[in-house]
């Protein structure tokens, strides 16, 4: 199995409702483009970053703010080069979330230099609500560290200021989606306040790992802890084929915003916390 952390043979996807966002919902269309100048990096890491940047882009044009995009600053392999892996999942005090979204490529030369450009079509639903400063979720890592060897056993550590449920995804920087917990060997996501729950639990069966696809030198990749009040769980089935469509894994993110908003920003807290994986 290939998965930059994977849970053994466990390999989960989302499996959520396709419907249109409530009535409640403030949803608006946006079109938006966005370009990245290929130096440094391959074809799909360009694509892959103006999709990022597109995103981004789409959300701060619909609520008004600029997105406060988290940015994970890493080394190339290129001396004195520096890649922007940019967060689309983002945080900010108005909150907005692509839940359909079309994209088209586009590559041309400027001065010989490759330059890839996105234009997305998104539909971007206003979450209302303000959050509950009482309630956050604390996310460390051991070893307490950004960058993993590929194979690298991970503990993860979690506490909740509330009573909570925990849910655990990983996003690929490709858009792939995976659920890490709960999972068939641990399904028991509660989060008592306070106290910290360390994953995985070794009574359980079950290891986190680092893992990179055989084709790849690095990744960088992101954990989403997700805790809320109320038992709202994820869908998952085992797929039958590992090898997904990139555009069923690009459609991952619009599923995991579309059940984010069914979840009252007052009843739920995030923490996100990116990483990379090398050999």
């Amino acid at each position: 199995m290939s998965r930059a952390l994977g849970i053994m043979a466990l390999v989960a996807a989302i499996v959520l409702p396709a419907g249109p966002a409530s009535a409640s919902e403030d949803t608006r269309t946006v079109e938006v483009t966005a370009t990245v100048h290929g130096l440094g990096r391959t074809p799909e890491e360009a694509r892959r970053e103006a999709l990022h940047r597109a995103r981004d882009k789409a959300i701060a044009e619909v609520t008004g703010v600029q997105v406060a995009a988290q940015q994970l600053r890493l080394k190339s392999e290129a001396p004195g080069a520096v890649r922007d892996a940019f967060s689309y999942l983002v945080h900010t005090s108005t909150q907005g979330r692509i839940v359909r979204e079309e994209v088209s490529y586009r590559t041309e030369l400027v001065d010989d230099v490759p330059v890839y450009r996105v234009t997305l079509l998104a539909e971007v639903v206003l979450e209302e609500g303000a959050r509950d400063p009482g309630f956050t979720v604390d996310l460390r890592t051991h070893p307490d560290s950004r960058t993993f060897r590929d194979g690298e056993g991970i503990a993860i550590e979690i506490t909740a200021t509330r009573d909570s449920y925990l849910t655990v995804v990983n996003v690929r920087s490709d858009g792939e989606v995976a659920v890490l917990f709960p999972n068939r060997f641990d399904d028991d996501n509660r989060a008592p306040a306070g106290r910290t729950v360390r994953l995985p639990r070794p009574s359980r069966g079950f290891e986190i790992r680092a893992r990179l696809d055989d084709d790849r030198d690095r990744e960088y990749e992101q954990v989403l802890v997700i805790a809320t009040l109320d038992p709202v769980p994820f869908h998952v089935e085992a797929p039958d084929d590992e090898m997904v469509p990139e555009t069923d894994r690009n459609a991952g993110l619009t599923a995991l915003n579309r059940w984010m908003l069914r979840i009252p920003v007052s009843r739920r807290a995030e923490a996100l916390w990116d990483y990379e994986v090398v050999r």
